[in-house]
């Protein structure tokens, strides 16, 4: 008798525990039924955005720059269970709205958008949204913001402030080397020369220009989102253009370059004050040989990685929040420390 019951037990405590073991590696969630109140449990794998699908659209092209994006909205994904995509146009605006059409027609849960003209944007996104899918900007916006543009939020710098930022840094610098600022001469390459972002950048760049008393100004096309056309274009130009001061990357890709640009024209490190924006791992080496003076990060790892998760909000909050990743000044290649070692990845 007694054997019998200690059989009995075992089963029972067999049974406890493979139920307990169960429970452990299902997690369940309740969901409400509308008519009767009724509750029903249904089993998920624990990541709260599971079943979601997100798209990115963007003017970039298959750069450092946006490998970093891509890595921020590819991490997001991995943690919240989602299913994102990535349309890199190459500065191509009819390409990009070709790839928004189709983003749109594939019904995501939400599309984060590079809007990069003023007006191009303006019924594709108001269409989108009617069709009930949300669409936040990032990385550029509409120079009006909201009032220009229907978009839900914004996700990046604020590139008039980032552009003034950059440009008083180099004037400083060129106030302690002795430069006599009314004959000062400032370029600034930009790999697409009328998209919003060398725009406003440049906007703000004037605005430190007249303060400190500087006139002369010029815009350099560097042909697109190609580094060796770019490098081929920035060099060209400083050796044409001897009187150049300063001389500005609009964006990363631009920047990135300045330092080859530089000794292709036969400038020696700290003959041109230079500067510009992003981190990229040409950029770094800049600052290191003191080609470049200083740089913006924008953080954009921070865009693709929020973009995803403010999507994922307005689907399951209805929130739309205005998040500014950037403006960091880098200016001491003493001090890159992670900089440097993610330049490229995750910086």
């Amino acid at each position: 008798m007694k054997r019998k019951w200690m059989l009995v037990a075992a089963t029972v405590l067999a049974i406890v525990m493979a139920v307990s073991l169960g429970l452990v590696g299902c997690k369940t969630t309740t969901t409400t039924t509308a008519a009767a109140g009724e509750t029903t449990a249904a089993a998920t794998t624990g990541k709260p955005g599971e079943g979601l699908y997100f798209r990115l659209v963007t003017h970039g092209g298959d750069d450092p720059f946006w490998a970093v994006v891509n890595q921020g909205m590819k991490d997001a994904a991995a943690e919240l269970g989602s299913k994102v995509g990535i349309d890199l146009s190459g500065g191509d605006l009819a390409k990009q709205q070709k790839a928004f059409t189709e983003a749109v027609a594939s019904k995501p849960n939400g599309i984060a958008l590079v809007i990069n003209d003023d007006t191009a944007w303006d019924k594709p996104v108001e269409d989108a949204l009617a069709k009930g899918i949300p669409v936040i900007g990032i990385n550029n916006d509409d120079t009006k913001g909201s009032a220009g543009n229907a978009r839900l939020c914004y996700i990046g710098q604020s590139e008039r402030r980032a552009g003034y930022m950059i440009a008083v840094r180099l004037f400083q610098e060129g106030k302690a080397k002795g430069v006599d600022f009314a004959s000062a001469h400032v370029a600034m390459a930009a790999e697409v020369p009328g998209a919003a972002y060398a725009t406003v950048r440049s906007q703000g760049v004037k605005d430190a220009m007249a303060e400190y008393g500087i006139t002369s100004f010029e815009m350099i096309d560097a042909g697109g989102l190609e580094a060796t056309t770019i490098e081929e274009r920035e060099s060209a130009y400083l050796t044409a253009h001897p009187e150049t001061t300063f001389f500005l990357g609009a964006g990363g890709i631009c920047t990135d370059r300045i330092m080859s640009s530089l000794k292709a024209a036969g400038r020696k490190a700290g003959e041109v004050i230079a500067g510009g924006f992003d981190v990229a791992p040409g950029t770094v080496e800049g600052l290191k040989a003191g080609y470049i003076t200083a740089t913006i990060d924008q953080q954009q790892y921070l865009q693709g990685y929020f973009a995803v998760y403010t999507l994922y909000l307005y689907n399951k909050y209805g929130l739309t929040p205005n998040i500014d990743t950037g403006g960091y000044l880098v200016d001491n290649p003493n001090k890159l420390g992670l900089i440097e070692k993610l330049s490229g990845t995750y910086r």
